[in-house]
């Protein structure tokens, strides 16, 4: 099977944060049939769009699966189904484009239709768990109860099924107003987010009864940095990478972060970030 492939390849450029390691494989699958083949051959770690991950950049991995070439997006019925490597901002453009709301919430996070289905992705009050009803994996179908969604989280969170496409469920709506919607949220993103910066997003989960961010910045940790890792000036929630921080200086940050919160108020941060050994 002739699958695009490519070689000695530095896996932080196919990552957000733009931190990892080398990988000797890295395969571009277009289809299921791609998709199973590879996992059935060469159990490859999975990545999407590379979001809301921390790669190792001092292991060389062997095989690594991208599937942001698996990015179908189709219309049936109501119902817009996506397959996992597509980004979920074109999902939402493929609904304005036929004026349909629902997903409005989700323009402007960056990450792939996959990713955001295992970590339940959301935003401005509105998350993945509210439209989607149905996955699809290499294991089978599941339903939206099926799926165990929390804050943050779903049954595929600590599996290692690979999400094949999920089904949203949609309304027809004003193209307009839905327009409207999604570039007051992009507009809002652009003003309290460092969208120039490398980041892998929100860095650590919403507590119980507090927000990150704003306990961050409360601890006065704004602009604390290890090197080129840094808590953003702009957003306290996001760890950046200036240019040049490498995996060891990104997590020694992560644990800074964590202990000083700690310290300082004794809440305790959970990290939202997947870390990639």
């Amino acid at each position: 099977m002739k699958i695009e492939t490519r070689h000695k390849e530095p896996l932080k450029e196919y990552t957000t944060l733009h931190i990892g390691g080398y990988c000797h494989n890295l395969y571009f699958p277009k289809s299921e049939k791609e998709i199973r083949y590879l996992l059935d051959t060469y159990d490859p770690i999975i990545l999407g769009k590379g979001s809301n991950v921390l790669i190792n950049d001092t292991v060389e991995y062997d095989h690594v699966m991208i599937l942001t070439k698996y990015k179908g997006i189709y219309l049936q019925g109501d119902v817009i189904i996506a397959e996992s490597g597509a980004r979920l901002m074109d999902v939402c453009l493929f609904a304005l484009e036929h004026s349909l709301t629902g997903l409005e919430f989700a323009y402007g996070i960056p990450g792939s239709v996959g990713g955001a289905v295992i970590m339940n992705a959301g935003a401005y009050g509105g998350e993945v768990k509210d439209v989607l009803i149905q996955v699809d994996t290499t294991e089978g179908s599941y339903s939206n109860e099926d799926c165990c969604f929390e804050y943050r989280k779903s049954r595929f969170s600590d599996t290692k099924e690979c999400i094949l496409r999920g089904y949203f469920k949609v309304q027809k709506g004003n193209k307009e107003e839905i327009q409207a919607k999604m570039q007051d949220l992009i507009t809002r993103r652009r003003e309290k987010q460092p969208l120039d910066k490398y980041s892998a997003g929100s860095t650590f989960k919403r507590g119980k009864d507090f927000y990150a961010s704003a306990t961050i910045s409360e601890c006065g940790l704004k602009g604390y940095a290890v090197n080129d890792a840094m808590v953003s000036t702009k957003h306290a929630g996001f760890l950046i990478n200036e240019g040049n921080a490498s995996y060891t200086e990104f997590l020694a940050l992560i644990h800074d972060v964590k202990r000083i919160v700690f310290e300082k108020t004794g809440r305790v941060l959970e990290t939202e970030v997947k870390i990639i050994e």
